[in-house]
């Protein structure tokens, strides 16, 4: 026998609006809050407990699934910032989330009325919908730049609207921002397994294939539900194993960045060894370069000494014959020889000694030249000064003290050439900062340096210029008549 029950309103009288319901255990009634089971609570709770992992336990399960792949995508992108797919689609799922945790709230949100609720989710849809384009984009290297600025631009705009709007037009607007996010998903699960499969990429062919295989359908379903409000999803049924095809998805991204890691580190391996091998070819060519180079180098430093040296010694020697009015006698060819030769063994000592140690003063070593010159300018009645110091105030190097002899020598063979001078003076100073300053001046006619140098044919200033290049010291030259001097400075350390 049914029981009759009386369901009053409340600040309502007996008989006042009163509804009347004939209760039937164990039956189902619908009301305008939604279905309503009326039974023992034996049989209800069973069927309670069916509802509840319908309605919130599934959502709940999907939402961790989703949870878990938006913070393993997350982490992957701030590894690897290149990553941009894994970043957009850590956003995407992460507002996906949000979404559909609305539907587990029992109670608002503070301070939020029902309107503002709506405009947030409308927000958040649209948002998820554009970056759900963006993430497959990129798991398929794709980027339409001028495409997407424009996308953004309208997304903005749309967001104003929703945010903008009066509430009394702002259920047609949500129903718009709906439709076109929905819209724009889809349309993404159509054609993005074309621009995957153009792409020939394996894990951007997989997830094209499941979004129209799977995305596709869940998504006509679930949209169809979710605009006219109800919250009966089929996609949270298929999360678990959207997850492990997404999983797989991730694998064969990373698997692809590191062949490419691979492969370009097997590229750098082959490129260094060729460079190697091609450096270790061009050292060898080099080195015999350099081979050559240093015996032209000796070649030219030899024909130097020799010029300078012992040409040197020869133009004294025939300067001696043409003032000698008599026949020489053998003693005195036999000195000229020696003279000769002890040049000689100076230009093999100077190539062969340059470890040498220099001499305790300048007095003792410039005392050879000193002495072969001064009997010569005797005879031509030439008056030399030479004014040196006692001793060294700091080392000078044995292959630099080689090179101011020959310099030296050079100057004053030039002195017996050319100059026709009567007084030459030679001064050797150091200064305290340690500056060495060799002076060679003499009284003689002068010549034109300039067109000497233009006309090349002054063998020993070239001589002399290169000896100082070689040593890294300053040489400076100036003539005119009554007074030609030549200055030759270098730093050394103190």
């Amino acid at each position: 026998m049914p029981q009759q029950w009386s369901l009053l309103p409340a600040g309502l009288k007996q008989g006042q609006n009163e509804v009347l319901i004939r209760v039937i255990p164990n039956h189902i009634y619908t009301s305008g809050i939604g279905e309503i089971f009326i039974g023992n609570s034996s049989d209800i709770n069973p069927l309670y407990e069916r509802i509840w992992f319908k309605k919130r336990g599934v959502q709940i399960y999907t939402l961790i699934f989703e949870l878990v792949l938006t913070i393993l995508a997350l982490l992957i992108w701030i590894f690897r910032p290149q990553e941009k797919a894994f970043g957009w689609y850590s956003i995407c799922t992460f507002l996906w989330i949000i979404y559909l945790g609305k539907n587990l709230l029992l109670e608002p949100l503070m301070f939020l009325d029902a309107a503002t609720m709506a405009r947030i989710n409308s927000i958040i849809f649209l948002l998820f919908a554009w970056t759900s384009c963006l993430y497959a984009w990129r798991f398929a290297n794709k980027a339409y730049r001028s495409f997407e600025k424009l996308c953004w631009g309208m997304l903005v705009l749309g967001i104003l609207l929703i945010i903008l709007a009066p509430e009394k037009y702002l259920i047609y607007l949500l129903d718009a921002s709906f439709i076109v996010g929905f819209s724009t998903y889809m349309i993404n699960c159509l054609t993005f397994p074309i621009i995957a499969f153009k792409s020939k990429r394996i894990d951007a062919i997989l997830l094209g294939g499941m979004m129209i295989l799977i995305y596709f359908p869940l998504g006509i379903h679930d949209g169809w539900y979710m605009f006219k409000g109800d919250a009966i999803l089929w996609s949270p049924y298929a999360t678990p194993f959207t997850t492990i095809i997404l999983v797989v998805i991730f694998a064969l991204r990373l698997t692809d960045s590191l062949k490419h890691v691979e492969l370009f580190n097997e590229t750098l391996k082959t490129t260094i060894a060729e460079t190697k091998a091609e450096l270790l070819e061009s050292i060898g060519k080099t080195h015999q370069l350099e081979l050559k180079n240093a015996k032209l180098n000796e070649r030219i430093q030899l024909a130097h000494d020799l010029h300078d040296g012992l040409g040197g010694s020869l133009v004294r020697s025939m300067s001696l014959v043409e003032q000698q009015k008599e026949k020489l006698n053998k003693d005195q060819v036999l000195s000229m020889l020696k003279h000769l030769r002890d040049d000689l063994r100076q230009i093999i000592d100077t190539s062969s000694c340059l470890n040498a140690r220099y001499p305790e003063n300048p007095i003792i070593w410039l005392a050879p030249i000193r002495h072969r010159f001064c009997q010569l300018f005797d005879e031509l009645d030439i008056y030399i000064t030479w004014n040196l110091p006692e001793k060294w105030l700091f080392d000078v190097d044995i292959s630099d003290c080689f090179a101011y002899q020959r310099v030296i020598e050079e100057a004053l063979t030039n002195v017996v050439k050319h100059s026709y001078a009567t007084e030459v003076y030679i001064s050797l100073k150091f200064d305290s900062n340690g500056v060495l300053r060799l002076y060679i001046i003499d009284n003689g006619v002068g010549f034109n340096i300039n067109a000497v140098e233009q006309a090349g044919l002054s063998v020993g200033m070239r001589s002399i210029k290169s000896r100082m290049n070689k040593i890294q010291a300053n040489f400076k030259i100036s003539s005119e008549s009554r007074k030609t001097e030549l200055c030759i400075t270098k730093k050394y350390l103190t």
